[in-house]
């Protein structure tokens, strides 16, 4: 028995430089792969702390079991009659067995396998290994499987990783684990800052002492703490400005990955900057820089920015310079282009569209424009509007939605390009456009990302589900079908998009309705294309997005399952469907229902035809009316058949109003109170009689 003990472990994979977005993919990997792997090898352990750096990943374990405990494993030989002859004596199989078993046959016994068969079998104890040993063997694939956007490859060797591999530290304790990663040997040297530290190696004894000596090489390995340090300094900042800090998270992230050393500082811009609109400065400060905005007490920015160096502050205000010559420049870029664009109105540059291809043999951008503008009109009368006839408004913001992307700001094709729609509407006001139509121009991109809000107005809504519609028909049409690695025109994007609008509005259309509109905009420039055929599949790509979607806010995939093949052209009908079954799921008599459910789908299944009349003559019945073959609903014998009748005739208008009004619940709580009446009417009332008329 190996005598089993603790000590820490540290694994760092020193790299050259790596780009802040493929961090998080790092940590989060690791953060789940190693305790995956540690408990498939059988090793207890600690913390696990996983940090990383542009030049670093490391993974701190404290308290690794430092050999595998001995266990004793039953071992599954060859069945009973292959093992033994018909004398009774061993065969080779047998033998063979017990061999590699390292056991005497004399010690095997007999197991069943609970399908009848009967094997030979043995109790074996297998050693514990050194935890070392392991590590060496199984960690190099774990950092091989970490999922970078890219990976490159470089001298010789066909091994692929983000970047090239400079150092490798692995201790265990204080001993070296003796292991090698893209052709390093593993050691216990790392290395200090590039510049601050001068890339010297950094000694390592052993792993609780890993991020102090690196602290003392000006490397701070600890995100959290590189987090820290930046949003104490910027805040400290903001409070000496006497400004607020304009808090971006996705832009700290961001910075937080770009530093090994942050010192947090700020600079200025001149005053004649704030011609332009806060959103152009805001970008050109984020975007092109890494700065952080800083705004005013009340409202608006002030003409200072925050910056964060990778490293101490010698010299800061040589950097400090250095940042506010390379943001002026910018920032005069874009003055430039914003006096520029403003010499032709909106209208013209709308013109301009038609020298724009959307999608090659589909038509130019001024041709989508057009067909945006009746998707607005068709979408307003089919219920999304406020009531009336569609409004002037939605139809010139359709008109107009497009005319930003041939200004200079936009087509620029740098940062500038991300406040598409939003400059179109700066544009439009300038130009004397009223409210609504600006406001509708500067949210139909929303949701711009998962996390992103949907359109706050009317009209913005139904332009951007009018604009995501018209693109994800046409792409579907030109061929772009969305696959498994591919998605170049955001086709899942703009479908969930859809979905989260009408959700968030309560929205209710019909997409089969919508969809094939907006196929059938196409069908000039479709050819001989099956628009129809088109338009089902886009629905079933769309039911795909819809699925998950609600399975992620919180309903069960049963649920979401059972509600979609009846409701799902209705997003939102659907929704409430499926959340209503949720919540009468357990309930014992909605159960029983379920139950008698199946059973008259039996029996309806045996005669489709039938049975199709039968409902319609029932659903005549309960709304009211005569029965279209004038089925007679009191000829009903059997006393179980008559309470079931009477007790859903007394549901009927109850169920039938619920629905009306999309009170689901209400419809699943009726329905429940027929579950036990069901039951006794098959368990009571033979239904497949002589009579055909009584049997329907």
């Amino acid at each position: 028995m190996n005598e089993i003990s603790r000590l820490d472990f540290l694994l760092e994979v020193g790299t050259d430089e790596l780009p802040a977005r493929f961090l998080p993919v790092e940590r989060a990997h690791l953060s789940s792969a190693v305790p995956g792997l540690l408990e498939d090898l059988g090793l207890e352990h600690g913390d696990i702390r996983v940090f990383a750096t542009p030049r670093r990943l490391a993974v701190l374990v404290s308290g690794l079991q430092t050999f595998q405990k001995d266990v004793e494993q039953e071992l599954k030989g060859p069945p009973l009659k292959v093992a033994y002859d018909g004398n009774g004596a061993p065969t080779k199989a047998a033998e063979g067995f017990a061999r590699k078993s390292g056991i005497d046959l004399a010690d095997a016994y007999e197991i069943e396998d609970g399908k009848g068969g009967v094997f030979l079998a043995a109790k074996v104890s297998v050693k514990g290994r050194p935890a070392d040993q392991l590590l060496a063997e199984a960690l190099p694939g774990i950092l091989l499987s970490t999922p970078f956007p890219k990976t490159m490859h470089w001298g010789t060797s066909d091994l692929e990783y983000a970047r090239p591999v400079q150092w490798l530290v692995a201790l265990l304790g204080d001993r070296v684990v003796p292991m090698s990663f893209a052709g390093v040997e593993a050691g216990r040297q790392s290395r200090g800052h590039r510049t601050l530290g001068g890339n010297a190696r950094v000694e390592i004894p052993s792993p609780d002492r890993y991020p102090d000596l690196l602290r003392a090489a000006s490397v701070i390995v600890d995100q959290d703490e590189r987090r820290r340090i930046i949003v104490e300094g910027v805040e400290r900042i903001t409070g000496r400005l006497d400004g607020r800090w304009l808090r971006d998270e996705e832009l700290l992230d961001e910075v937080v990955d770009l530093c090994e050393f942050p010192t947090p500082f700020d600079g200025s811009f001149p005053d004649d900057f704030f011609e332009l609109p806060d959103e152009i400065i805001v970008t050109a400060l984020k975007a092109h820089q890494r700065y952080f905005a800083v705004g005013g007490r009340d409202a608006g920015l002030l003409p200072v920015f925050i910056s964060v160096r990778d490293g101490d502050a010698t010299s800061l205000e040589n950097v400090r310079l250095g940042n506010e010559k390379v943001l002026r420049a910018r920032l005069s870029d874009a003055l430039f282009y914003w006096h520029f664009d403003q010499r032709q109105t909106p209208d013209q540059h709308v013109q301009r569209l038609e020298d724009v291809t959307w999608v090659e043999g589909y038509g130019s951008l001024l041709d989508k424009t057009g067909r945006v503008e009746a998707l607005c009109a068709w979408l307003w009368e089919a219920g999304l509007g406020d009531g009336g006839d569609c409004p002037t408004d939605l139809l010139r913001a359709a008109h107009l939605a497009k005319f930003d992307i041939v200004t200079e700001m936009i087509r620029d094709g740098k940062e500038f390009t991300k406040l598409e729609g939003i400059m179109g509407a700066r544009y439009a006001a300038r130009a004397g456009e009223n409210e609504a139509v600006c406001t509708a121009l500067e949210t139909f991109h929303k949701p711009r990302s998962a996390r992103d809000d949907t359109p706050n107005n009317t009209l913005g809504a139904i332009l951007s589900i009018a604009e995501r519609a018209d693109t994800m028909a046409g792409c579907w049409l030109a061929g772009f079908v969305p696959t498994g690695a591919k998605d170049p025109y955001a086709l899942r994007r703009h479908a969930l998009a859809v979905l989260r609008i009408l959700s968030d509005r309560r929205a209710r259309i019909s997409l089969r309705s919508l969809m094939l509109r907006a196929v059938e905009g196409y069908a000039d420039l479709a050819g001989n294309a099956d628009l129809p055929g088109a338009t089902d599949e886009i629905l079933g790509f769309v039911e795909t997005r819809l699925e998950g979607l609600m399975v992620a806010d919180g309903l069960s995939p049963e649920a979401v399952r059972a509600v979609l093949p009846a409701h799902g052209d209705d997003p939102t009908d659907a929704l409430l469907w499926a959340r209503a079954l949720e919540g009468y799921r357990g309930v014992e008599d909605f159960l029983k229902l379920a139950t008698g459910f199946k059973r008259c789908r039996n029996i309806l299944d045996i005669d489709d035809d039938r049975g199709a009349a039968g409902g319609a003559c029932v659903d005549r019945w309960l709304r009211g009316g005569a029965s279209p073959d004038g089925t007679d609903f009191s000829r009903l014998i059997e006393p179980a058949e008559r309470d079931l009748r009477d007790k859903v005739a007394e549901a009927a208008p109850v169920l039938v109003a619920a629905g009306d009004r999309g009170d689901y619940a209400a419809v699943f709580s009726r329905l429940s109170e027929l579950g036990p009446g069901i039951d006794r009417f098959f368990d009571s009332v033979r239904v497949n009689v002589d009579d055909p008329d009584l049997k329907q």
